[in-house]
């Protein structure tokens, strides 16, 4: 039947909540087809010297080729307002306040081999997306994005999870990338070093810049931990790598410090799925670093859907 929901997700540097809903037989043909009214914030912290404010929706469609492999395709229009600058900040994020609007398409196609979307416990999946802005509003740029992963059981309870993506992007009007769209590894996508840890900087300010690629990988372990199945908590062992890559060439080579050199963090955790959501607590340790990055051993997230 038709699908109404809220998601929410709290962690220490963003904050966001969409309401959606799907048709899943769109003019009862085997289309699923809806849309998505969202808001996502963010407060200055250490590793960011701004606030984000977005404002938007999509509307959005999928289907399957078959029993593995589907597409989606999604309209986005949205507001976002980069504002709150903290003084002393870089020349370059001084001059990206202000409002700008977006107005993209994109798709992703899926091919999906897992036992469950939800938990898996075997099998992969394959994901290769792009993004184009530039229909209206004043962004201006494509995305292409892919992903994978694969799932092993362990014995009788544990489960092994290997996953690597990536992303790249450029101008498509010769106009600078805005600083919110840029890639910024750290927090729940490079744990062990904080939200924007891991980014080209400016120098003089330490500030975050952002870069136009970005490369991640991911083995992580989860495992009971003895307590009854019902509480839905579990253990986890991970290690994660990373990189991203130099900022925008609108910034000048010598203001800017920036190494696609790999990063990496290893560390442990608790994940409760509880009926609000997953609530993960992890550990990491940075073992891989640059004297500019800037690391974060705790981290809580919070998500939840109703």
């Amino acid at each position: 039947g038709q699908d109404l929901n809220i998601q929410a997700s709290l962690a220490m540097a963003r904050s966001s909540i969409s309401l959606g809903f799907t048709e899943p037989y769109f003019l009862d043909r085997r289309v699923a087809a809806g849309f998505d009214i969202f808001a996502i914030t963010s407060s200055p912290l250490q590793s960011l010297v701004y606030a984000v404010d977005t404002l938007g929706f999509d509307l959005r469609s999928g289907y399957y080729y078959n029993e593995y492999l589907s597409h989606t395709w999604k309209y986005t229009a949205s507001m976002t307002n980069v504002h709150d600058v903290q003084p002393g900040a870089s020349i370059y994020i001084v001059q990206q306040q202000g409002i700008t609007s977006l107005s993209s398409i994109s798709h992703t196609l899926l091919f999906d081999r897992r036992d469950s979307k939800v938990d898996p416990t075997s099998g992969y999946y394959l994901r290769g997306g792009n993004e184009i802005a530039g229909l209206g509003g004043s962004e201006h740029f494509l995305r292409n994005s892919a992903g994978a992963g694969q799932y092993f059981k362990v014995g009788e309870e544990s489960v092994l999870m290997l996953s690597t993506s990536g992303g790249y992007m450029f101008s498509t009007d010769g106009s600078p990338i805005r600083i919110n769209e840029r890639y910024y590894l750290g927090g729940d996508t490079l744990r062990g070093f904080r939200d924007a840890g891991v980014s080209p900087r400016d120098p003089g300010t330490d500030d975050a810049l952002g870069g136009l690629w970005e490369a991640t990988a991911t083995a992580e372990m989860k495992f009971p931990l003895g307590l009854p199945k019902e509480l839905g908590v579990q253990g986890k062992l991970f290690a994660d790598v990373g990189t991203v890559g130099p900022t925008d060439p609108s910034i000048p080579k010598s203001s800017v410090t920036e190494t696609s050199a790999p990063r990496a963090s290893v560390g442990t955790g608790v994940v409760w799925r509880s009926p609000m959501g997953p609530i993960n607590v992890d550990l990491g340790i940075p073992v891989m670093k640059q004297l500019h990055d800037q690391t974060q051993v705790f981290r809580l997230n919070f998500g939840t859907r109703f």
